[in-house]
């Protein structure tokens, strides 16, 4: 049992845990879902460049809406059941969109399952944080969202069943029970926590309106920092899930070989956020962000010039995976600590909001792109400068200190950040 800052017991932290990593995964094999099934899906119905990036769009306007709302919910209402009632909201919208039929259908599915996962994320999030121990926030909460490139990595398996004869329908199938079924897990084996909002707690702020919430205090500029480090890694992370497979096509490479970089994307990312979560756990964090950030442009320009080698394309997706997907989860693991436990959902779930925002338009830049004629190296040359822009704000963040929601934390900034 482990202590949150209000002095509040988190009871059977391992099963909170497991839970919320078995969250990032469903979420993760959703997030990658219509990027695998993207190609099948647009042949299906005849879908434009255009119309296939608004339905691609479709789930993260959701999740923008759902992120928004639902850490707001979570400090009102608690956390299980916030998380519990999305996860069942977007495993049900997964069985929807594998029967929908036609464009119009399939984006109403889209979008009410992005609502559902939008829901979810911040509230596993911060579950996450507040079950593990102080001194391994950090390095606990990315590894739990590891398990959302690695559900990924599940989802572009499971597409390599097309040469059994499998339809992409299955990979929704697969999508929308998972959840349901761990929201089931959810409600039976976790308790009910104690509330987070309780009053009167020492140093601890009651839910105020969410603009005191987001910009009271000292918390302006770490608010605006968050923001921006998460929607310019979100636009590049979900424009590439859902249009990697796609512009490696464009390349010149078949559609296994496709899968199979969306596969090292994934995996990579997963297996290496743990690693990059442990060293930006650590006092050089000044310099792994700045070489995580690094890494992302060479990584997309290196597949932006492979030229017909597939070995160079797969280095340089799993390359491209490991430090964008790294980067987001070190962003996720790092939110839960510039807000007080009483107001963490409704700070989480800005910044996630925010980040989906991204989300929204890293599939709409790649669709018009395309559209407008430009090719898969155009594409990936073009978001470079969307990582400078977000490595610039996250490089800042390693600035800015930690709210004081538990004593493990250190109240000297030199303490927590490197010189």
């Amino acid at each position: 049992m482990t202590m949150d800052a209000a002095g509040l017991s988190t009871q059977r932290p391992g099963i909170a845990l497991a839970i919320c990593t078995g969250a990032a995964l469903v979420e993760g094999f959703d997030n990658q879902s219509m990027g695998v099934a993207g190609p099948r899906v647009i042949a299906e119905f005849g879908l434009s460049a255009a119309q296939a990036g608004v339905i691609f769009s479709a789930a993260t306007i959701g999740l923008f809406l759902g992120a928004a709302t639902g850490g707001r919910l979570a400090d009102l209402w608690g956390r299980k059941r916030t998380l519990g009632m999305s996860l069942l909201i977007f495993g049900i919208c997964s069985l929807a969109t594998a029967l929908s039929g036609g464009p119009k259908s399939l984006f109403v599915a889209r979008l009410i399952t992005g609502i559902g996962l939008g829901g979810a994320m911040p509230n596993f999030i911060s579950l996450s944080s507040e079950s593990a121990h102080p001194e391994r926030r950090i390095s606990a909460v990315t590894l739990v969202m590891a398990g959302m490139p690695f559900g990924g990595a599940i989802a572009a398996c499971v597409a390599l069943g097309a040469r059994l004869g499998w339809s992409w329908h299955s990979i929704f199938y697969a999508g929308g029970v998972a959840p349901i079924v761990l929201a089931a897990v959810l409600f039976y084996a976790l308790p009910d926590p104690p509330r987070a909002r309780a009053a009167g707690l020492p140093g601890m702020e009651r839910l105020d309106k969410v603009s005191t919430v987001l910009f009271g205090g000292d918390r302006a500029m770490t608010t605006l920092l968050l923001w921006t480090a998460f929607f310019f890694t979100q636009l590049i992370l979900l424009l590439m899930l859902n249009w990697l497979p796609s512009l490696v096509r464009d390349l010149g490479f078949t559609r296994e070989q496709a899968s199979m970089t969306s596969i090292c994307f994934n995996l990579a990312g997963s297996l290496g956020a743990g690693l990059l979560g442990q060293l930006h756990a650590g006092k050089k964090r000044r310099r792994w962000v700045a070489l995580t950030y690094a890494g992302m442009a060479l990584a997309l320009a290196g597949l932006a010039s492979v030229g017909s080698s597939f070995v160079l394309a797969a280095l340089a997706c799993a390359l491209a995976g490991m430090f964008i997907v790294g980067a987001q989860l070190v962003l996720f693991a790092l939110a839960p600590l510039y807000y007080p436990t009483p107001i963490r959902g409704t700070g989480v779930g800005a910044a996630v909001a925010l980040g989906r925002l991204g989300s929204v338009v890293g599939p709409l830049f790649a669709g018009g792109l395309l559209a407008g004629g430009g090719g898969s190296a155009s594409v990936l040359l073009a978001i470079v400068p969307f990582v400078a822009v977000g490595g610039a704000a996250a490089f800042a963040l390693t600035w800015r200190k930690p709210c004081d929601y538990d004593a493990s934390i250190p109240r000297n900034p030199g303490e927590f950040h490197e010189h």
